[in-house]
């Protein structure tokens, strides 16, 4: 019962997927008696709230009636909450439970493609890898350093927003680690599979900061 609160209180919602992203021996299946139990006494509810992560979903009724409220329209009107963090971080579930959305090729324009290898890039949860979430939507990927950036999104202001967001992420993680992070080489060279200078995230770069070079954008971290 305690693994489970745990859970509960970490995830919100458990899951097939969340019972083995956590490391729980046996998954669910050694979960469920506690969680049937739980569901029975009226601590727990059961069905499917949230949408790919399979139809044995428990969660709080009190998580329930938050998740109705996430579900209901957004305000066009209203900014985004931008968030970046570790793609491996284990408050995010995409590539973890919840499968990563399509990549917005076409946010790239007509720039032609840098390789196909690159075109052919998928999001993953390695060491190292950023992701920026808009309103609990994930935007942009940051391949590790961020040598390539792959977009979920074709809303250009958005983008912008994200990429604003992931740079001054990044910089705080550096300014973290001092001095020894000034020397390191931070240079996003594509973008959507393609090379970045040719792209509208040429813009959104230099306007976070970055200095253009030859192959990329450089981020420059101050060592104070």
């Amino acid at each position: 019962m305690a693994l489970v609160e745990s859970l509960l209180d970490r995830y919100g919602v458990v899951t097939r997927d969340i019972a083995l992203a956590a490391g729980v021996p046996g998954g669910l299946s050694m979960l469920y008696p506690v969680l049937r139990a739980m569901e029975e006494a009226g601590d727990l509810a059961r069905g499917m709230f949230v949408e790919g992560m399979g139809p044995a979903q428990f969660a709080q009724r009190e998580t329930v009636e938050a998740l109705r409220a996430f579900a209901q329209p957004a305000d066009a009107s209203a900014p985004a909450s931008l968030v970046a963090f570790p793609a491996d971080d284990p408050a995010c579930l995409f590539g973890a439970g919840i499968p990563w959305p399509d990549v917005a090729w076409d946010a790239a324009g007509e720039a032609p493609a840098a390789d196909s290898a690159l075109v052919a890039a998928r999001p993953s949860r390695r060491e190292g890898a950023l992701v920026v979430v808009a309103d609990g939507a994930p935007v942009l990927w940051a391949a590790p350093r961020l040598k390539s950036l792959l977009a979920f999104s074709a809303d250009e202001k958005l983008l912008e927003a994200a990429v604003a967001a992931l740079v001054a992420s990044v910089r705080a993680a550096l300014k973290r680690e001092g001095a020894p992070a000034a020397r390191r080489k931070i240079v996003v060279e594509h973008f959507n599979g393609r090379d970045v200078l040719a792209t509208p995230a040429a813009s959104w770069l230099q306007g976070a900061g970055l200095v253009r070079l030859p192959d990329g954008f450089r981020l420059y971290a101050g060592p104070f």
